[in-house]
């Protein structure tokens, strides 16, 4: 089994997905790229990553037809997820584990 790769990008994301939690809503990638301040590569390979882990889960919106713009891909943290992304944040960005700790059940870590 490999090990995750863990990367400054990747706990961008999280913070984002955690806080994004917290509020109830689900970013789309333009949202969390506007965020993190990161290209689409780096953001989108970060969400492939995490869906492949079984940490995010993505989900296209409906567009209606008569809508002229392309189709975007809404995010959301799994339970495994937020498990995860609270331990890994409270490990390498302490200042960021009370978002964490919010995004999850009950406030626990």
């Amino acid at each position: 089994m490999n090990a995750k790769r863990i990367t400054a990008p990747l706990l961008d994301v999280l913070e984002v997905l955690a806080d994004a939690f917290q509020r109830d809503e689900e970013p789309h990638g333009w949202t969390i790229m506007k965020a993190i301040k990161r290209s689409g590569p780096t953001v989108y390979g970060v969400l492939e990553r995490l869906e492949e882990w079984g940490w995010v889960v993505g989900t296209w919106e409906d567009l209606p037809p008569d809508e002229n713009r392309p189709r975007r891909r809404f995010y959301r943290l799994t339970p495994n997820g937020r498990v995860e992304a609270a331990a890994l944040l409270a490990q390498r960005r302490p200042a960021a584990v009370v978002a964490a700790r919010r995004s999850l059940p009950g406030g626990a870590v």
